[in-house]
């Protein structure tokens, strides 16, 4: 695979909350099984079942941790974390482990239905950047409850041939000039965190009365220069396709229309990206050997290969110091991971907002203005 460099114009990124809504076997398909593939005979099946998205668990990334361990690994794959938390929370999900993110986990948290975790089953915990080890939603009252996996930034995605020149200033998505072209996210209150960084509010989720005010009043000014609020990322990247859409708020996947030619471009704002990670996490519902099982797999993703596997398929960006010295120089290049820490020291880390149900009556204003 020829991994192209890292430019202002291709960036290889991250795709990130890119779920299929359901468990797949209410969509009437089957879920993900990892059979255990002929090799040492194993006195057991035993097997655990990730609440994850497809992008992180493609057979052939999980085929090797069935092999050396005989746990086969369900998916059930989910739209977003909330979804599974309202599942976890009735009872009887039959999810062991899920991914989480900095965005989302202490909500999760605070519904109870995740526990702590045995850091000494997880010796690769150790490996991770070191930016990562304690980031805040990993622990909770002084215990370990979360494993991160991978990480990425959200960023202004344009059409370099329908733009004037590079774009890297937020000022652009409320510029006249590409009015009725321009989309910003309409989900997880993302679209206020743009304004707050544009305005150059300190703490873009810890924002006091006077803070929301002025950014509902900038959201409510762009309104007339949308094109729409997007919600799902494969209606962004067909708004963009089409030309519709030329300037966005976006999330990496949208970079795939390259792959047809498109002339797709990621902007490095001045004002700084949106940056996020996601985490593994032991639900409620895993116990005994489920319990100890997701811990083992926990400890593979960080070990010296699912990363570089990360990488290889869809550019995605590990944490785990062990698979970055495995990648090819081309690839720690292209992911910008020979000094991951250019990436997060100018990164607005994505979180849970301080006042949700503020940030919520924020955005209703916007929407209903």
């Amino acid at each position: 695979m020829h991994y192209k460099k890292r430019s202002t114009h291709h960036p290889i990124e991250m795709q990130r909350r890119s779920f299929v809504f359901g468990s797949a076997s209410a969509l009437g398909l089957a879920a993900s099984p990892l059979a255990i593939s002929a090799g040492p005979a194993f006195a057991a099946e035993r097997k655990i079942t990730w609440g994850t998205n497809e992008a992180y668990s493609r057979p052939e990334m999980l085929q090797p941790f069935t092999e050396s361990t005989g746990i086969e690994v369900d998916t059930a794959l989910f739209s977003d974390p909330a979804e599974l938390v309202t599942k976890l929370t009735a009872g009887g999900a039959g999810v062991d482990m899920m991914i989480d993110g900095s965005y989302h986990v202490d909500i999760t948290h605070r519904a109870g239905v995740i526990q702590p975790l045995d850091r000494s089953a997880i010796p690769n915990l150790d490996a991770v950047i070191p930016a990562f080890r304690n980031a805040e939603g990993l622990s909770f009252d002084g215990q370990a409850y979360g494993v991160p996996l991978l990480w990425g930034t959200d960023s202004i995605v344009y059409r370099g041939d329908m733009v004037d020149g590079e774009i890297n200033d937020i000022a652009a998505l409320f510029d006249p000039k590409y009015a009725g072209r321009i989309a910003m996210p309409g989900g997880l209150l993302e679209s206020l965190i743009v304004g707050a960084i544009y305005l150059g509010i300190e703490k873009p989720f810890d924002m006091d009365a006077d803070d929301l005010d002025a950014v509902a009043e900038l959201l409510i000014k762009q309104k007339p220069l949308l094109r729409t609020y997007w919600n799902d990322i494969g209606d962004l990247k067909n708004l963009m396709a089409t030309g519709e859409v030329v300037l966005a708020w976006g999330w990496a996947p949208v970079l795939e229309l390259a792959k047809d030619g498109i002339d797709i471009r990621w902007g490095f704002p001045s004002q700084g990206q949106l940056g996020w990670y996601d985490a593994c996490y032991l639900t409620t519902e895993a116990e005994g050997q489920a319990k100890s099982d997701c811990e083992a797999l926990m400890n593979y993703l960080l070990g010296d290969s699912y990363g570089v596997m990360l990488g290889e398929e869809a550019g995605y960006r590990t944490v785990s110091e062990k698979a970055i010295a495995e990648m090819p120089a081309e690839m720690r290049d292209s992911l910008s991971l020979d000094d991951p820490m250019s990436y997060l020291d100018s990164a607005t880390w994505w979180v849970t907002p301080s006042d949700e149900q503020a940030y919520k009556d924020a955005w209703n204003r916007v929407l209903n203005a």
